[in-house]
């Protein structure tokens, strides 16, 4: 196994990197959005609290003062025969003012049989008794038998039937020999602007409509952050598509804000110049490898007169001879190596997709190795699972597994074999290749992917057992993971237990 990285990114970036994240700034938002109202609405029910705390106590001692104004005469009325109480209370009825009187005989055995005797502004009779029942229904009737023992300072709502709604402020009770007579004061609300005087604040006008614009405020920031989510999500699930070759650049048909088309525009263009790019790199890759072939062909037909004469008594010729071919045998090696490496690149900017059989393609590498392998040389064991699938590059694949089978061919000795094992764990189709040789000290495991990284032990350098040439430039485990990885899998690799060395790749299997 790769040796495990440590994280590089200090806490202070990583903070920083929260801080950037929209997601978190979303976040933030909806919590100031939820704090904010509490706060206010704690602050501004407190002020309101204290304002109507105010003008209800100014309302009290108003009808206080005109309940000890009529006391006289209410002391007197079991003494005057007739009394015009309509009129008595006409003359302190005045602007937002109501006045009730009502009365108790001493004879009454129940003390809420309360009678009314007039009303300022006048009251009809059926008003009388609808008014009386809605006392009865707040429980003031109650108040009012109470209030017989001494002056009841209120601040109770009321929507009297057939009128708008006041605010019963006082009650202001008179003892005679013949009854308990009492005064209700109140005051009329809609003239005052104070339609929501006497309830809780949070039924007021105001905080509706407060609470109204506020939602409607954060729902649109709300909204506009889900938009750019969303627009988000289908440029993420377009580049996924794109990358696996499922679709084509349409970034700017998926887009539905306006402020990123010109982003969407731009992501198909470099879609657009990525994928020129990569045909231009694979057409060069292969126009290079074959303008190589014909010169190395001619000076390898040249020398072949040179090698037949006698040049035995010429030193210098027979090891000139020696040079050539051992760097035309590096030539034939780094042409085939720089075609891969062009179209390695090539595949990271623009990898094929389609639907590899892998229990297929790993029996059909093994069978032509077998078959190529020139004795004495390790044999190749392949112990593939049934019908095992990805998504992905032929070419890519195939190449990966060759590069790692001629690296553990060249290991091996000849007397063991190779394991090329393929199956299904965990959602993924897994590779697997076992040789028997020394293995990788374990200071190198993490550089044995690196480009142009080899460690060989002397005498490990030679041909392959099959008799090509590929030599050991420290390409071939690069361009496997290279490979893999553009495929969306992974690459792994450690020294076995039992001796030796296995290399793992894991690529993501297709749903049978």
């Amino acid at each position: 196994m790769t040796p495990p990285i440590d994280d590089p990114v200090p806490l202070h970036r990583r903070i920083a990197g929260v801080a950037r994240s929209q997601v978190a700034r979303l976040v933030l938002l909806v919590l100031i959005f939820a704090a904010v109202p509490l706060i206010l609405y704690r602050e501004f029910r407190a002020a309101d609290s204290e304002r109507q705390t105010i003008l209800i106590e100014t309302l009290r001692e108003k009808g206080l003062l005109i309940g000890r104004a009529m006391t006289p005469t209410l002391s007197r009325a079991d003494e005057i025969l007739y009394i015009r109480f309509g009129e008595e209370l006409a003359r302190y009825a005045l602007g937002t003012i109501s006045l009730r009187l009502l009365y108790r005989p001493a004879t009454s055995p129940d003390p809420l049989a309360f009678f009314y005797v007039a009303a300022a502004p006048a009251v009809t009779s059926e008003g009388f008794a609808a008014e009386r029942r809605q006392l009865a229904d707040h429980g003031s009737l109650q108040r009012l038998a109470d209030s017989c023992a001494g002056d009841v300072a209120l601040a109770l709502r009321i929507d009297w039937p057939g009128g708008g709604p006041e605010l019963l402020t006082s009650i202001t009770p008179v003892q005679t020999a013949g009854g308990c007579w009492a005064l209700l004061a109140s005051t009329k609300l809609d003239p005052l602007g104070e339609r929501d005087l006497g309830r809780p604040f949070w039924q007021s006008q105001q905080v509706r409509l407060a609470a109204a614009v506020y939602l409607a405020l954060a729902a649109v920031v709300l909204l506009v952050f889900f938009s750019l989510w969303l627009s988000f999500a289908r440029f993420r699930r377009q580049a996924r598509a794109v990358r696996e070759g499922n679709a084509s650049a349409d970034f700017a048909n998926r887009n539905r804000v306006p402020e990123l088309a010109p982003v969407a525009a731009e992501f198909d263009r470099m879609v657009d110049r990525l994928n020129e790019s990569a045909d231009s790199i694979r057409r060069a890759a292969e126009d290079t490898a074959h303008a190589f072939k014909t010169p190395l062909a001619v000076i390898r037909q040249a020398i072949e007169p040179l090698k037949r004469q006698d040049i035995g008594r010429d030193e210098r010729g027979a090891a000139a001879l020696r040079a050539i071919e051992s760097a035309l045998g590096k030539l034939d090696s780094l042409v085939p190596a720089a075609r891969q490496l062009d179209r390695v690149t090539a595949d990271s900017l623009d990898p094929p997709r389609a639907v590899i059989d892998v229990t297929t393609l790993c029996r059909s590498l093994a069978e032509g190795y077998n078959d190529d392998l020139r004795a004495p040389a390790p044999a190749i064991e392949a112990v593939v699972a049934e019908n095992l699938k990805v998504l992905g590059g032929v070419d890519l694949l195939e190449t990966a597994i060759e590069n790692v089978l001629d690296n553990a061919l060249s290991f091996t000795p000849a007397d063991q074999t190779v394991r090329l094992a393929a199956c299904r764990q965990a959602g993924c189709v897994v590779i697997t290749i076992d040789d028997h040789g020394p293995g990788v000290p374990p200071d190198d495991l993490g550089r044995i992917f690196e480009r142009y990284y080899s460690h060989r032990q002397a005498g490990l350098d030679d041909a392959p057992a099959n008799g090509e040439h590929h030599g050991h430039d420290g390409i071939g485990l690069w361009i496997a993971r290279r490979n893999v990885e553009a495929m969306g899998g992974r690459v792994n690799a450690e020294n076995r237990v039992a001796g030796g060395f296995r290399l793992t790749m894991e690529l993501p299997a297709i749903r049978n």
